[in-house]
């Protein structure tokens, strides 16, 4: 089944941006924010027939577009504000943090090709390759990566290039560590040439704990 893509909007009837969703040139439905949730809209194909959607693929783009279209202060308040790649960390409590995390973004904070209101960072392919292979060495795990294509001055969500890693508890962490960074390794190669593609990466601690570099 072809997977979902996601195509980032503004239009003049919604405050928020719109995503809309599309199987490559069939246009699937949108997700936008109506002033207190987010909604979704599925409409019929070309034929007047409903569309059959796989669940996984289309909670992974659901996620997404609900981070695009939440107004940001609503974000603040449902997630917690991050403050140095942790959500909602104490002033002063950075200095708690892993060695290895201190070493991975002072590592690769200039190496970003832009940074986001919320403080994630989107890297190149050739640089997120060397992120997950620090990663390795330091013994964190890169556990989710969402793939953006830059069109001119936007960025279109590539759904079909990201990963998000869910290992089930209770697996040894090197393990664990070790398949997620494998995963996502195989995810970045598998990336097309010619486009012009960045990556925004959540890292996983051994504790559990979760920073965006």
């Amino acid at each position: 089944m072809l997977p979902l893509r996601i195509v980032e909007t503004d239009r003049p009837e919604f405050d928020e941006p719109v995503v809309e969703l599309w199987r490559e040139d069939d246009f699937v439905g949108m997700v936008f924010w109506d002033g207190e949730d987010v909604l979704v809209q599925i409409y019929p194909d070309g034929d007047g027939d409903v569309y059959d959607l796989e669940v996984g693929d289309l909670f992974r783009v659901l996620d997404v577009a609900m981070r695009i279209v939440t107004p940001v202060d609503q974000l603040a308040e449902d997630e917690g504000d991050y403050r140095d790649g942790y959500p909602d960390s104490p002033e002063g409590e950075w200095d708690e943090e892993l060695e290895a995390t201190r070493l991975l973004t002072s590592e690769f904070d200039d190496r970003v090709v832009f940074r986001a209101d919320d403080g994630a960072g989107f890297f190149d392919g050739e640089t997120a390759l060397e992120l997950v292979g620090r990663c390795e060495e330091l013994g964190l795990a890169v556990i989710e990566m969402e793939c953006y294509e830059r069109r001119g001055s936007r960025l279109e969500v590539r759904s079909d290039l990201g990963i998000y890693v869910d290992a089930p508890p209770g697996i040894d962490w090197s393990v664990r560590a070790g398949a997620a960074n494998a995963q996502t390794r195989s995810a970045l190669e598998s990336w097309p040439p010619g486009l012009a593609l960045l990556g925004s990466i959540v890292v996983q601690q051994p504790d559990g704990e979760t920073f965006v570099p």
